[in-house]
């Protein structure tokens, strides 16, 4: 729910292609180069940071950081925590290293553009500087993974190169992928590297400890249950969909080898996370690609430098029966229908990015992009000659050769060509129905494909975002609804409940597979049922919108009743758990058609009325609404919110969730000036304050701004002109909470003590 739809509509058949994330004007945006100035408070900066980063040998730059102040693209925030990340590409000696940055180290907060962690790649060892940049551009068509792009990077004003920005695999990239960030997490590399040994590799160990060296706990807890997810790999393989989300270990070993990314599980066994779900599978997340198109000349059993050719026919299945090496590899790839589904994305990726010359025609934009940039670095590790050429042709020699991008795909797609499995007459897949665009909610529907050279068609579907696809074996018997017995259209009928129903087509002919779309299960059609009850809007920090019977100002959640009969509502439930859709049951409830009904998000389920047993965060979370058979009616991820103002269908109803004039049991009629709102728009430090707080705002700007203590008096009303900064005194005001709110309708909460 956190993707967007894609941008395609096959308005015949009435439904759309969900994918992967708008590329929309964001700190990862592609298509800009941001600059970022990293001041530091201590002359002797670099001295520090290598001091620190000598204590943490074997781990990289370890966790200690050093204050500065930061710039980006002209905005400046205090205070923020810098140190130096990675391991290979850290250097003490290099005047290019790569930077890790908290925003908000010291002051709570502070982010730039809904980020408060900066990481910048020093394209280590990449003479073309796009390799990075690049495949996570390919790998986000395919799994979910960071994006990329690039910044000007300064430090106390010298100039030290163009940087790879990468976003964070962290608690808000969880959420987003995920809808949750509070299981078992974790960065999996080691804290030192065996050459010739596992590492990171998911390889089960009995001892519980072993875990924690290898692996880089993120979470709070975890290593007992990391320790049963390669158990089970160990010792359970046949069933190991049901702990893994194998298609996206799959897709994701599918790119490392199409890309030949040996930096990563191929050759060390690192530099990927684990994440274990809320429906209790465990998904895989890509990181650190600087090393991509052939950047490390190593594969895992080599001892000599890989040559160019060597690197082009790298073998697709490579540790297919390296069990003790890549069990995760050796595990999947002896699975037949597994393997036949990794030939199948593999040749994905080839066909759409390769063969049609897509990376390079991608990676030349790229370079075009930087290209200014890099002939002014200072501080490069080669020349802007082999820059240039690095796109097409060879740079250095022994295990600093790194083969130019086109000289190796192009060998190593005649050689894929030639490979026996991807050679194998795969199943044609077309016409994709479904019997109704907009069905009601609870019916049947029936959903027909014209299929050839397949013996087993498969639907995949779901009706929640985040829970697994179940299967349905699709028939043409002429028994399904699916025309005439073997006239090649299969059908399979299936009720849908009230929300979204996203599905997806796999046909197998024992030799072969085939999706639809080709980049399932990340990609998947959508078939939207009638809209019936919803959730219409929700106040997550209400001040002083509206308060319940007992006068106190709770949030709140309102639900409509879309349809021309009165819904009883008894059995029915509220959530902000995915992981417990049952989380609150509503007692005898009756809604009538066309009507509005508030459950108080409050705890208190002692007081009378509607009062939920949970409350809502105003930092963002999911909301669940399902029936009494525990169908899933409506679900809404809400970001982080606005003080006072209210997050809801625009129109009423039926529309796109925006920021909202609250509109308590009544019709949502206006949205917000502003399209969205975020917690980077306006910082306020220090807070808690005794003398003078500061207003910072993202860009320069003119509005009003006032001051009301708890009970509304109004304390100050100024205006501000043309300004990013903004100082309120407050030394002579009473301790306690006073509210900053501006013109726009911005409202954040200010502590005097």
């Amino acid at each position: 729910m956190r993707k967007s739809i894609c941008c395609f509509v096959i308005i015949c058949l009435g439904f759309l292609l969900f994918g992967k994330r708008a590329h929309a004007q964001d700190l990862f945006d592609i298509d800009t180069i941001r600059t970022v100035e990293i001041n530091f408070y201590d002359s002797n900066w670099d001295y520090l940071l290598d001091s620190l980063a000598m204590l943490n040998l074997g781990t990289g730059s370890g966790t200690e950081r050093i204050l500065a102040n930061v710039v980006i693209d002209g905005t400046s925030m205090d205070s923020c925590g810098v140190r130096y990340k990675g391991n290979s590409s850290m250097d003490t000696s290099s005047n290019k290293n790569p930077f890790n940055i908290d925003l908000n180290f010291v002051v709570p907060g502070q982010e730039y553009m809904g980020k408060n962690k900066i990481k910048l790649a020093n394209c280590y060892t990449d003479p073309s500087m796009v390799r990075e940049a690049l495949m996570y551009e390919i790998s986000n068509q395919y799994m979910d993974c960071p994006k990329a792009s690039f910044v000007k990077v300064y430090t106390n004003g010298t100039y030290r190169g163009i940087y790879t920005n990468t976003e964070s695999v962290d608690n808000e990239f969880l959420d987003a992928f995920y809808g949750s960030s509070t299981n078992s997490f974790f960065k999996c590399d080691p804290i030192s590297f065996d050459f010739a040994g596992g590492n990171s590799n998911l390889g089960y160990y009995a001892d519980t400890m072993a875990y924690d060296t290898l692996y880089d706990m993120k979470s709070t807890y975890g290593l007992t249950e990391l320790q049963e997810l390669c158990y089970n790999l160990e010792y359970n393989a046949a069933n190991i969909d049901q702990y893994l989300d194998v298609d996206r270990a799959l897709w994701f070993l599918a790119l490392s080898s199409a890309l030949v990314h040996n930096d990563g599980y191929t050759a060390f066994g690192h530099n990927y996370y684990v994440y274990k779900m809320d429906n209790g599978r465990w998904s895989i997340v890509i990181w650190d690609l600087n090393m991509s198109f052939g950047g490390l000349v190593w594969n895992g059993t080599n001892w000599l430098p890989l040559s160019l050719n060597q690197l082009q026919t790298q073998d697709p299945f490579l540790h297919q029966g390296s069990l003790v090496l890549r069990p995760l590899i050796a595990r999947l790839l002896a699975i037949p229908k597994y393997k036949r589904i990794y030939s199948a994305h593999f040749k994905t990726i080839i066909e759409e990015n390769v063969a049609n010359d897509n990376y390079l025609v991608r990676g030349e934009y790229m370079q075009s992009l930087i290209d200014l940039d890099v002939q002014n670095e200072p501080f490069s590790e080669y020349s802007y000659a082999e820059f240039s050429s690095n796109m097409y042709t060879d740079v250095g020699s022994w295990f600093g050769f790194r083969p130019g991008l086109q000289n190796l795909m192009t060998g190593r797609e005649l050689y894929l060509n030639t490979v026996a499995e991807f050679q194998l007459s795969e199943p044609v897949i077309s016409n994709v129905l479904n019997s109704s665009n907009d069905p009601l909610p609870y019916s049947l529907v029936t959903i027909t494909t014209s299929v050839s050279n397949a013996t087993t068609v498969m639907l995949g579907y779901r009706h929640n975002h985040y829970q697994v696809f179940d299967k349905l074996e699709m028939f043409d018997d002429g028994l399904h609804n699916d025309g005439a017995a073997g006239d090649g259209t299969y059908g399979v009928e299936l009720p849908i409940n009230a929300t979204s129903m996203e599905y997806y087509i796999y046909a197998d002919n024992g030799n072969a597979a085939k999706f639809s779309p080709v980049r399932a299960e990340y990609e998947f059609y959508v078939l939207t049922p009638q809209l019936g009850l919803v959730i219409n809007e929700i106040a997550a920090d209400n001040n002083s919108i509206a308060f319940d019977q007992d006068w106190e100002y709770d949030d709140w959640i309102e639900l409509y009743n879309n349809s021309e009969v009165s819904i009883d509502l008894t059995g029915y439930y509220l959530s902000d758990n995915p992981g417990n859709l049952t989380k609150w049951i509503f007692p005898d409830t009756l809604i009538g058609a066309g009507e509005y009904l508030i459950v108080w998000a409050d705890t208190d389920s002692l007081q009378s009325g509607l009062h939920a047993n949970f409350s809502l965060s105003n930092l963002g979370e999911t909301l669940f609404l399902s029936d009494d058979m525990g169908w899933l009616l409506d679900q809404v991820a809400y970001p982080y919110q606005v003080q006072d103002f209210t997050f809801g269908r625009y129109g009423n109803g039926l529309g796109d969730f925006l920021f909202l004039y609250p509109t308590i049991n009544a019709e949502n009629t206006t949205p917000l000036d502003l399209v969205e709102h975020s917690k980077q728009e306006i910082l306020v430090y220090p807070n808690p304050s005794t003398s003078t707080a500061i207003l910072q705002f993202s860009s320069e700007v003119s509005t009003n701004v006032t001051l009301r203590d708890v009970a509304g008096k109004l304390v100050l009303a100024d205006r501000i002109i043309q300004s990013d900064t903004y100082e309120i005194d407050v030394s002579s005001l009473d301790a306690g909470i006073y509210f900053i709110t501006t013109s726009e309708g911005v409202s954040i909460k200010l502590l005097v003590e």
